[in-house]
């Protein structure tokens, strides 16, 4: 007696032929040729008006109060000898007075 395992197997199988793989392989090369650059930032007229609020308000009265309510923060905690809060104060409020000179670099960077 002999043990022999068989797979089961589904009736109707079909497998790609050599023409249907031809034809797959063809409709995508027609894709990848016919597909087209897109270019992101072209335009950026649309956001200008606020853009130009924002960096108004960073460069303005709002934005030399907030650095200057981060630098008294800052000489509060050295004087309760958190030095971790300070130099995080410190650096919040340089980075806010040259928000708009670092946020420019960026949407002018190319590559």
């Amino acid at each position: 007696m002999q043990n022999t395992l068989t797979l089961p197997t589904m009736a109707n199988d079909k497998q790609l032929s050599k023409k249907g793989i031809f034809i797959l392989s063809a409709i995508c090369f027609l894709i990848a040729l016919l597909s087209f650059e897109s270019t992101a930032g072209s335009g950026g007229t649309a956001f200008t008006s606020i853009w130009t609020e924002l960096s108004g308000w960073a460069d303005g009265a709002p934005g030399k109060i907030i650095t200057l309510l981060a630098f008294f923060a800052a000489l509060f905690n050295v004087l309760k000898q958190n030095y971790y809060l300070a130099v995080g104060a410190f650096i919040g409020g340089m980075l806010l007075s040259q928000s708009v000179s670092i946020i420019n670099i960026f949407l002018t960077a190319t590559v």
